[in-house]
């Protein structure tokens, strides 16, 4: 563990980083990296607690966003009317990430009266609301080369074909062999993690696992309006509690930073609920959508659960780094194979409407 400022510029240069080389573009990647830091700057002044766990709910926003403003413009859309229409578009499937860690953040400080903790929140607010609002302002007015737009567009095509040796958990024999997986690792991680500081820390507060499956409910079923991805997204989150049991007791994280740290690592599935419910109401069938989906915000997921591992490693939260990156295989596997398992099991009632020629 890296001490104090040293610690955070290590991990902010991680985020840059790691944005560079998604992006190929300097200046995509500072906006990227620091589209939270107005926010976190004014969190600091104001002398509200934060932690790197604050900054990254942000920082996944603004990677996300920079990086279906960059298709755009690689598509050939001029970049002040991508910047528009992926904000415009992009709002409802982001704000609910951040609302949930938001909310996972005050959960604990309520429980226990710490009036003093209820400013994390607002941290949290703050670093989310700065990266949606500064990235599509920012990228309206950066320059874009044409070497860049098609070496952007080659690097695409290349990682999509790597992608597609993933999409096999949209076929439902293998998004039950993938959901099984998943149900082991909740098991072996609940059992396996007896003792440890995230049980003890439920034991002491019992309403507090309660408290935070009420939270990613509701916020499941808002960001996506539909049951059976609030139900995969649902149990994608009760995998990596488990998973956060486990990981605690190898590694005695500071468990008062528990909730944020399962929300920040949930937050990537939540993403892809949303924006695969968004093209499942525009008339995509289940498996397309949840393609499409992936195809949009597979390769922000690994790009970002890769630079908070290493940025939250070189700020000592071991524990939370490891669950980022178990977060990360939950969004790109873990719920699509959930999601195609559970319309495999309980198929949605179709009305004779649905059949008639249009």
């Amino acid at each position: 563990m890296l001490p104090g400022w040293i610690g955070a510029t290590v991990a902010l240069l991680i985020l840059i980083a790691c944005a560079y080389t998604q992006f190929r573009h300097i200046g995509l990647a500072l906006v990227a990296a620091l589209a939270p830091l107005p926010g976190y700057g004014v969190a600091v002044a104001l002398h509200t607690p934060t932690q790197p766990l604050v900054y990254l709910c942000g920082f996944v926003a603004s990677l996300v966003l920079t990086s279906v403003i960059e298709t755009r413009i690689c598509d050939g859309i001029a970049p002040a009317e991508a910047a528009k229409r992926s904000a415009s578009e992009m709002l409802p499937v982001l704000i609910w990430p951040i609302a949930l860690a938001t909310c996972a953040a005050i959960v604990l400080p309520l429980i226990e009266y710490d009036f003093a903790g209820l400013l994390l929140p607002f941290a949290v607010v703050l670093c989310g609301v700065s990266a949606l609002i500064f990235t599509p302002l920012a990228l309206r007015v950066l320059p874009y080369r044409e070497e860049f737009i098609t070496q952007a567009n080659r690097l695409r095509e290349r990682r999509e074909r790597w992608l597609d040796a993933l999409t096999f958990v949209v076929q439902p024999r293998w998004g039950w062999s993938v959901s099984g997986i998943a149900l082991i690792f909740a098991v072996l991680g609940f059992f396996g993690g007896e003792n440890s500081a995230a049980i003890c820390l439920f034991a002491a507060v019992a309403v507090l696992p309660v408290i935070l499956g009420g939270l990613f409910a509701i916020f499941a079923y808002v960001a996506t309006r539909n049951m059976w991805r609030a139900v995969a997204f649902l149990l994608t989150a009760a995998v990596l509690m488990c998973l956060m049991v486990w990981i605690s007791a190898r590694i005695v994280p500071d468990v008062r930073e528990a909730p944020l740290a399962i929300a920040l690592a949930a937050m990537p599935a939540l993403i892809l609920a949303g924006q695969s419910s968004v093209f499942a109401r525009m008339g995509d069938t289940v498996a397309v959508a949840t393609l499409r989906g992936f195809e949009r915000c597979a390769v922000p997921t690994i790009f970002f659960c890769l630079a908070a591992t290493l940025a939250l490693c070189a700020s000592g939260a071991f524990a939370a780094a490891i669950l980022v990156a178990c977060g990360g295989c939950a969004a790109l596997m873990g719920f699509p194979a959930l999601t195609t398992a559970i319309y495999n099991l309980f198929p949605p009632r179709v009305s004779l409407d649905a059949y008639r020629v249009r």
